[in-house]
């Protein structure tokens, strides 16, 4: 396999009874709150290689000095792909992510320095890339994790309020 087109939900086809269906791993654990945002669903792509060259109306976080994450409504995923310089790769259906509000609940989620984000590394013990926005803070982690995070991320704020 040259290509990683099966983290692509658009790529995803119908064959042998299989039917795809966009859906959040969030979508359970995060039924009913309103103090937690599903960013599960809005467009990932990993750029690798001259970040730099990247010209696009998107949200692009720069990883390291050769590697970006590019973030978008997933309805311009694919247009975007292919105009995107380097090694382009469709991460939407590997990282679920959450957005949320409050310093002190970040502060007894991860040890990152939230004042040098964004910024790669554990939230609840798991791999993640945290962005910051005032007091807003989005986190982005592997989806097989999103139950969990999810209930983590819930647990803290619950002993905040």
């Amino acid at each position: 396999m040259s290509e990683l087109h099966f983290l692509s939900p658009d790529r995803a086809r119908s064959e042998d009874l299989f039917a795809p269906r966009f859906a959040s791993p969030l979508a359970r654990v995060l039924a009913g709150t309103t103090s937690v945002l599903d960013l599960s669903q809005l467009g990932k792509i990993e750029v690798r290689g001259d970040v730099d060259a990247i010209d696009v109306e998107a949200e692009v976080v720069r990883i390291t000095p050769r590697r970006a994450l590019v973030l978008c409504p997933y309805e311009q995923c694919a247009e975007l792909r292919a105009r995107l310089p380097g090694l382009v790769i469709d991460m939407t259906g590997a990282l679920a992510g959450l957005e949320l509000e409050g310093e002190q609940a970040m502060r007894r989620l991860t040890d990152l320095d939230l004042e040098g984000l964004p910024a790669a590394g554990k939230v609840a013990e798991v791999p993640a890339l945290v962005l910051r926005d005032g007091s807003r803070f989005r986190i982005f982690f592997p989806q097989e994790f999103a139950h969990y995070v999810g209930e983590v991320v819930l647990d803290v704020l619950e002993g905040i309020e």
